[in-house]
């Protein structure tokens, strides 16, 4: 498969990747991306690249507001194959122009950090760090902006879309940022928070993280004092879950325990026909 006879530029690249169902694409200049923190700029990936390709295929609205979190789960998985698979063939199709390329899958593996690499201190929780912030090369080359839910907002589509990148040699024209002002501050994805990691004026990754991972409402003790509150929750999730079960089906299916901050953002002209009116809690196991 051929980039229309190996011409190889911005235009004849994006229009391969859409002829692929993907539904977003935009083209950033390595030198001018947007990092995220810690920065993770695309050189420290490749020295010599130039251009970093951004993919986003939109979610299943229908799973997006599946009664349980496993389904959406599982469409979640298919989506990020389809952004792989796009992103591979691309790569090796850019390669073999003579041009070096790294795609970057649009799931794992991630960076693991129990302590803050700036300071060297110890985390409170461990936290995790993509090896590049794909939603801030998306604002970068204008395909979107991020939002009071620390979520990538577009136009089309709001939150609702898997994103992949490529870095890549290949010297490509970006497309410029652009200031769309999307997120309109109606504190709906504030209030949806079961976890309380969403503030009017701050996101707290922490508690966001340990409800998304595990579903645990409660941060792991920083004193003596919280370890009863913490263990009466350890064992009340224990009564009615099985974490060796679920640690196997998340192994296989990678389980997610809340998108409720997604579910509630109502941006994205492609979905004001067809999203639902009523929007009750998506089970998980998170729920006990």
């Amino acid at each position: 498969m051929k980039i229309l006879n190996n011409i190889v530029n911005a235009e004849t690249i994006k229009a391969w990747i859409l002829d692929q169902v993907i539904d977003l694409v935009g083209i950033a200049d390595t030198d001018n991306l947007i990092l995220a923190h810690p920065p993770r700029p695309a050189a420290a990936l490749m020295p010599t690249a130039r251009s970093v390709i951004v993919m986003a295929v939109a979610h299943s609205l229908g799973s997006v507001y599946a009664p349980d979190i496993m389904l959406w789960t599982r469409s979640k998985m298919q989506t990020s194959r389809l952004l792989d698979e796009t992103a591979e063939k691309l790569g090796r199709q850019l390669e073999r122009a003579g041009f070096l390329t790294l795609p970057i899958s649009a799931d794992k593996p991630v960076e693991i950090f129990k302590n803050d690499p700036a300071t060297g201190k110890k985390f409170r929780q461990t936290r995790t760090a993509a090896f590049l912030s794909f939603k801030h090369a998306a604002v970068s080359c204008g395909m979107g902006e991020i939002g009071r839910n620390n979520l990538l907002l577009t136009p089309e589509f709001g939150p609702h879309q898997r994103l992949c990148a490529i870095v890549t040699e290949a010297p490509l024209e970006p497309d410029p940022s652009k200031d769309l002002d999307l997120c309109c501050g109606c504190d709906k994805c504030v209030k949806a928070c079961p976890s309380g990691a969403l503030k009017p004026d701050r996101y707290d990754v922490d508690p966001c993280f340990v409800y998304w991972s595990m579903g645990f409402k409660r941060l792991p003790p920083a004193s003596i004092k919280e370890w009863p509150g913490y263990i009466k929750m350890l064992r009340r999730h224990m009564q009615q879950r099985d974490f060796l079960v679920e640690s196997g089906q998340a192994y296989i299916t990678d389980v997610d325990y809340c998108i409720e901050c997604m579910r509630a953002c109502l941006i994205g002209e492609s979905w004001k026909k067809i999203r639902p009116k009523v929007l009750p809690l998506q089970k998980s196991s998170a729920q006990v």
